[in-house]
């Protein structure tokens, strides 16, 4: 049962190994296991109908140890343990443990329909992916069960499927399980078990019990796993088995499952359907570590020392180290780092530590400054008001809007990955009617928050402005001072992202627990120059990510305003302002030293 079996059961144990410091861990190793103790505290409270089963307390209950029994009889074909019985790994009892112990508490259906298992190679991948595949199609009772072992080319799909035909051969399952050169079948149950790659002729009728994806990261586009996932809807208890290590597009399939899931574990997204029934893990090494160090590569590899071996890891790294190729392969390959994606900017602890519940009412008649982001076609349209702090508050205030179109709104929460129809229910996100958002009800927010709050000045980019500055000011009233342009270059944003970027780390910007700007928060990847200069880049970034631009223009338009302690700049402050800001990008300045005084124009 692995080295933690005092525990009450395997699966905790490891879980609190782990978090405990024990057992070496990356983040999203130790956040997975964070995720497990946490959902075992919430057993059977409200919104959370799971519990874990680690041994049956009836007949044919399905549960960890039922699948476990199974995989221990399995034998190893070849290698050094060829001839033996598996024995799971403390890493993999906790991984195959949850998958199967975590149960619907009335209906007794598995809790998690998919599994992401991103693990460094040399991890025991291939060979825990057929024991899923003979216990998912040919014993968990499901009559008619259909297993698929899916990659981008049937060759590659074979992996999987040929270690399971050798299972069956070497184990002594032959007597129920049918050997052919295409299949695996068990007549007493019309079950079969079949590789099938992206290049198939058809992939018409099939009906999914289990999926098993090969190598996720080598798929280029989405077209056989979504032809997989929709045919599995006949079934009440489907099982989509992903395995992979890190690839080198984040903008892929598995790039988008990566993030989708490194979310779930950061706590970025809430609780909803697809989000509980999603199984995330990822093996890695953190960005701040020595790729050269032992100490990384054992954090890196739960089978270090196992099935990866230490010298031939110092081989491999020592290579690396005299060759720029032979480094970002051992990084990606071996440390599961993917290699060509930009980390995201700001700190989400920072974040998280900053956010309360507060009310706009709590806010009203403060200081405030405002940035508009307005929306291309693909984008949220975005206006934040930022209320800087006060004698008796520290932190940052956002009040964020964020547009979108109600027509289209299925398809940008699918393609984005994101639960906007939730966040549109409880507020976070407004719709509008048809496919476009009209620049009538953005100027009609701004006029009702100049009502309710003392608005020092409106900053914005002035593409896709159209004509709504020169309403504001001829039609609405408002000053052409209070009108700040604010460019998405260096020039316009470096000054307010350093500062922002600070008030993040040190959990002094609250947007009243906003779980979309939770996520736009997490989405932002910025660009820098050889100065350190840095703006958000959308493009690069991993999402939407505009309410946190609109609140780095309105940021900006704070260090811009020239005012210290009630008393204007002097002119000599504000020229070596504005010259920090295309200057050496430094964090502090004396503009941003002097503005944190605030003061009224």
């Amino acid at each position: 049962m692995g080295r933690f079996s005092s525990a009450k059961n395997s699966v905790d144990a490891y879980a609190m190994a782990v978090v405990a410091g024990r057992v070496p861990a990356g983040r999203y190793h130790r956040l997975a296991c964070e995720r497990h103790l946490f959902d075992r505290r919430r057993e059977g409270s409200r919104g959370f109908p799971f519990r874990f089963i680690w041994e049956p307390t009836r007949r044919g209950e399905h549960s960890a140890t039922r699948f476990l029994s199974f995989a221990r009889r399995v034998k190893h074909y070849k290698g050094e343990w060829a001839g033996r019985y598996f024995e799971p790994s403390d890493n993999q009892v906790f991984r195959l443990g949850s998958i199967f112990g975590w149960r619907h508490a009335e209906s007794g259906l598995r809790r998690f329909t998919t599994a992401y298992n991103e693990i460094p190679r040399k991890g025991g991948k291939t060979f825990e992916a057929a024991i899923v595949a003979l216990y998912g199609t040919f014993f968990e009772g499901e009559a008619g069960a259909e297993g698929y072992c899916i990659a981008t080319k049937r060759e590659q799909a074979r992996r999987v499927f040929d270690d399971a035909k050798r299972m069956v051969v070497s184990s002594g399952l032959k007597s129920r399980i049918k050997v052919n050169a295409a299949n695996l079948c068990r007549d007493d149950l019309a079950c079969k078990l079949e590789p099938l790659g992206a290049d198939a002729d058809s992939t018409d009728g099939l009906n999914p019990h289990v999926i098993i994806t090969d190598e996720f990261h080598a798929h280029k586009t989405r077209a056989l796993i979504d032809v997989m996932e929709s045919a599995t809807g006949a079934r009440r208890n489907p099982l989509h088995f992903q395995i992979t290590t890190a690839g080198n597009d984040p903008v892929s399939p598995c790039g988008d499952q990566h993030e989708y899931v490194t979310r779930i574990l950061d706590g970025v997204l809430d609780d909803d359907p697809a989000t509980l029934s999603m199984f995330a893990f990822i093996a890695h090494a953190d960005e701040a570590d020595d790729w050269r160090e032992e100490a990384t590569w054992r954090k890196a590899n739960p089978h270090y020392d196992i099935s990866v071996k230490p010298d031939d890891m110092r081989k491999l790294a020592a290579k690396a180290i005299h060759m720029p190729s032979a480094a970002a392969e051992f990084q990606q390959k071996r440390l599961n780092i993917w290699v060509n994606a930009s980390a995201p900017w700001l700190s989400l602890d920072g974040w998280r530590k900053g956010q309360t519940q507060w009310s706009p009412d709590d806010v009203l008649g403060e200081e405030c400054y405002l940035g508009l982001d307005l929306a291309s076609k693909i984008d949220l349209c975005a206006l934040v008001a930022l209320f800087p702090p006060t004698p008796s508050r520290e932190s940052w205030r956002i009040l964020p809007f964020a547009w979108t179109p109600k027509d289209t709104l299925v398809e940008r929460a699918h393609r984005d990955r994101a639960p906007y129809d939730i966040w549109a229910q409880q507020g976070y996100l407004l719709t509008v009617p048809g496919e476009k958002i009209s620049q009538a009800l953005v100027r009609e927010k701004i006029l009702d928050l100049k009502s309710r709050y003392r608005v020092r000045a409106i900053g914005y980019d002035d593409w896709h402005m159209d004509q709504l500055d020169e309403q504001l000011v001829e039609e609405d009233g408002l000053s052409r001072e209070s009108l700040v342009v604010v460019p998405q270059t260096y020039a316009g944003m470096s000054s307010a992202c350093l500062r922002f970027e600070a008030e993040v780390l040190g959990g002094h910007v609250d947007a009243g627990d906003s779980p979309l700007m939770a996520w736009c928060a997490s989405n932002v990847v910025v660009q820098r120059d050889g100065k350190d200069n840095i703006y958000p880049v959308k493009k690069r970034s991993r999402g939407r990510i505009d309410p946190i631009v609109a609140a780095n223009i309105a940021m900006a338009c704070y260090l811009k305003q020239p005012v210290v302690s009630g008393r204007k700049k002097s002119i000599y402050a504000t020229r070596l302002a504005e010259a920090v800001m295309v200057g050496d990008g430094a964090s502090a300045s004396p503009e941003s030293d002097a503005s944190q005084a605030g003061g009224q124009a």
